[in-house]
């Protein structure tokens, strides 16, 4: 890891610190749910975000958002559709807790990875695209007080079609700002395998003969450190509001790489959320 990329990655985790220290009431800690009954949310989500990871322009999309939980077992496609009993993060695919309690949780999700067509992306025309795979993330969170919590992962290609291993560790900080609304801020730095690099930012012999990029194959290393913030506000008892926006830099081989036009990355999502 090189020591330009870590002293970065610390630097955010700093600012983090000293911003969310900078308020006064602490968001109230997670509540632990053990019983086995139905609940859920569904409602539209818009994003607004890179054509792809180091692109230099954006796109618009939406989606319909779901979210699904018995007892320690979730299905979820986005995140921060919270419903009345349950307060925690939610996972996207298919989760399970596998220990859970007020300071420590484990769990594994089981999700699709679409992978990249280049053809659905501006400035990758003739870079081969990234297959679709079955992805396994094993996550470890805990929660240091009611308000701060440190999460770690790793992300598998269970299918080995390429997609490699991914790596995260991340920090975030929960406040509240009205009886109705809370807002976060996070920090985290991502690091992935050469597998994963080769694949979403490498460039082939055959690539190369067919575009005007020069052959490019990355090996292991940091991908980028982000910083984030998310809001939800609470309408009544059933609706709920979210929005956030994050800004994310590229770092180390995805940095590097002749198809990141913008190492510097943005986006910003909102969504609208019926519970029950």
């Amino acid at each position: 890891m090189p020591l330009r990329d870590s002293a970065a990655a610390l630097g955010l985790c700093l600012t983090l610190c000293t911003v969310a220290c900078a308020g006064e009431d602490a968001a109230e800690a997670p509540p632990v749910t053990t019983e086995w009954k139905w609940e859920g949310a569904m409602g539209p989500v818009v994003s607004y975000a890179p054509d792809y990871s180091g692109a230099g322009t954006h796109k618009a999309s939406w989606t319909p958002g779901y979210y699904l939980r018995y007892g320690r077992i979730s299905l979820s496609n986005t995140g921060g559709f919270v419903t009345r009993r349950n307060k925690d993060d939610i996972f996207r695919g298919l989760a399970l807790d596998l220990k859970r309690d007020d300071q420590l949780r484990f769990n594994v999700a089981l999700r699709i990875d679409n992978g990249r067509k280049s053809s659905d992306a501006r400035g990758l025309e003739g870079i081969e695209d990234v297959r679709r795979t079955l992805r396994a993330r094993f996550s470890a969170t805990w929660h240091l007080d009611p308000s701060w919590k440190l999460g770690m992962g790793l992300n598998a290609d269970l299918l080995r079609r390429g997609g490699g291993n991914v790596v995260d560790l991340g920090v975030s900080h929960d406040r509240r700002w009205s009886a109705s609304t809370t807002w976060s801020l996070s920090a985290a730095v991502t690091g992935a395998d050469s597998r994963y690099m080769r694949s979403w930012y490498g460039i082939s012999e055959a690539a190369a003969a067919s575009t005007d990029h020069p052959v490019y194959s990355p090996g292991a290393g940091l991908r980028d450190v982000s910083l984030g913030t998310n809001w939800r506000s609470e309408i009544d008892d059933r609706w709920i509001v979210l929005w956030g926006a994050s800004v994310t830099r590229l770092v180390g081989p995805a940095a590097r790489s002749p198809l990141t036009t913008s190492p510097r990355q943005w986006g910003a999502n909102a969504g609208v959320a019926m519970r029950f």
